[in-house]
């Protein structure tokens, strides 16, 4: 035991120095000059945990190229992307489609509002997934979907991988929904579920029949914040299944201001809004003498806007919620 150790010693130091030698040789991110002999063989025997920190420096493209390099390096990557640190994106994540094969992400730091990251991945099969892309990194803040295809069946599939760490406090699909499936996006929304609060569709386009529902909403969990607003405002549009179970469990989440934003989700009723009502002013507890307009208090909010939902009209919701609106309860709905 005694004679392995001092071995293993002396291999570290001369991996240390060689190490060392390599980064003197390093300027701008790109090496100057060889590599020492047997460098990478010696490079290729690191203990796993030794590999694994120095993967970690790699940019993250280059992580999933090593995956080719042996079976060694493809299961010390795929282990390490469970048990390693990772590094956390906190501002936001914007993902644009120019056609179906390829996808443009960057990374935004919101505090500077300026773009840190662009990265172009084919969606091909001989292209670096985007799982891969992630794998080494923590993915908080906001996640925006915009032009194109970003929010298509490849895209969310990748996303969805039991490995990533994907904790979105906010997820906008502003893009083209004609290539996402309901049961992406319902497993897409089962994934960041832990964390996100507010959840947008916002500008979107080419929203399928089947694909919005009270189901499919409700895989995000207890929202704070929920918008449908197609960016076809005034044309014909397909009906949005959406309905008062949706209102209902917004209601029953511990967020105390919140609001709803649907434009033609015939699944919305006046009796739905009435119930709501109720239930929020069974969790409010307004100072004395204060007003509420759009259900708001000085401390909280929750307001409702409805546009062009077939079962709304001003007369039906007065008809159902007539007592609240002349108690001042309620004072004000948007449609």
């Amino acid at each position: 035991m005694e004679t392995e150790v001092a071995n293993l010693q002396a291999e570290i130091g001369r991996l240390r120095r060689a190490l060392t030698a390599v980064c003197g040789q390093i300027v701008c991110g790109r090496l100057t000059g060889d590599l020492p002999d047997n460098f990478l063989e010696q490079f290729s025997q690191l203990p796993d945990r030794a590999l694994e920190q120095v993967l970690r420096f790699l940019p993250l493209g280059q992580v999933a190229q090593m995956r080719q390099v042996s079976r060694r390096f493809n299961n010390v990557i795929r282990k390490g992307s469970k048990a390693m640190p990772k590094k956390e994106c906190n501002g936001s994540v914007v993902l644009k489609s120019c056609n179906v094969e390829e996808l443009t992400v960057a990374w935004i730091d919101d505090y500077r509002k300026k773009i840190m990251k662009t990265t172009t991945i084919s969606l091909a099969d001989d292209g670096v997934a985007l799982s891969e892309l992630f794998r080494f990194m923590c993915i908080g803040g906001r996640m925006y979907f915009g032009h194109g295809f970003s929010a298509a069946d490849k895209v969310l599939d990748q996303l969805s991988k039991a490995w990533l760490t994907i904790n979105p406090e906010m997820v906008i699909f502003a893009g083209d929904l004609s290539q996402t499936s309901r049961d992406s996006l319902r497993a897409f929304l089962v994934k960041v579920e832990p964390s996100i609060e507010r959840l947008h569709f916002q500008f979107t386009k080419n929203i399928g029949n089947s694909l919005l529902s009270d189901d499919v909403i409700g895989a995000a969990g207890r929202l704070k914040g929920l918008m449908v607003m197609p960016a076809c405002l005034g044309s014909e549009l397909r009906d949005i299944n959406i309905g008062d179970r949706t209102l209902l469990a917004m209601v029953d989440t511990d967020h105390l201001s919140s609001y709803v934003s649907l434009l033609d989700c015939s699944g919305i009723t006046p009796i739905g809004i009435r119930a709501v009502v109720e239930k929020w002013m069974k969790k409010e507890t307004p100072k004395a003498g204060g007003q509420i307009s759009l259900f708001r208090t000085v401390r909280h909010l929750f307001e409702l806007t409805f546009d062009n939902c077939a079962n709304l009209t001003p007369a039906a919701v007065e008809e159902a919620c007539g007592d609240l609106l002349k108690t001042g309860t309620m004072k004000t709905v948007v449609f």
